[in-house]
């Protein structure tokens, strides 16, 4: 008798789990990247709700002008309806002319009531926590990662102002914890 190894793939698709929460399907495999690549500006919904958020946080806020270049990157979430959400952008500090590229990661779920997308900004669940950490080890998330901590690594050394400014910025933020 011949034993064949049936891919990840073939069992994800075979199998369907339902959770403890009533009306909430799990991913079956959404915690491996062959199964769950990532991609890129795939739903639009999904993208102008990031923007949008992005928009309000960026508003004047602070020291923060504006998030340009947005660049919405998702993963499938442990649920049907969610994802995690890996945001690229460009921040622009006020007064300083150099933009920060940057990489934020969300959480977003499909209201299943309304169908809006929300942004989920405390992760109270040990297991999404845990979750969205096994999913950013993913290969293709870690290039991505790697690609915005070159692009901010370059924008720092082309600007004495920049790192002046980002200085400043970390320690006043280490001064408040």
């Amino acid at each position: 008798m011949i034993w064949k190894r049936k891919s990840i793939t073939e069992k994800a698709q075979k199998v369907r789990k339902i959770t403890r929460e009533p009306g909430r399907a799990e991913n079956i495999g959404c915690d491996l990247e062959a199964c769950n690549p990532l991609r890129e500006e795939r739903y639009p919904e999904l993208s102008e709700t990031v923007r949008d958020y992005y928009e309000q946080r960026g508003n004047g806020r602070n020291f923060i002008e504006s998030y340009d270049n947005i660049r919405v990157y998702t993963k499938e979430g442990r649920y049907t309806g969610s994802y995690i959400v890996f945001v690229k952008y460009d921040m622009k500090i006020r007064d300083i002319y150099t933009k920060v590229p940057g990489l934020g990661t969300l959480y977003v779920e499909k209201n299943g009531t309304s169908g809006a997308y929300e942004i989920k900004s405390d992760l109270d669940d040990p297991g999404l926590k845990e979750y969205v950490s096994v999913v950013s080890a993913h290969e293709d998330v870690l290039s991505l990662i790697g690609e915005t901590n070159g692009e901010y690594e370059a924008a720092v050394a082309s600007d004495a102002l920049l790192r002046e400014a980002l200085l400043d910025l970390r320690n006043a933020y280490e001064d408040q914890e």
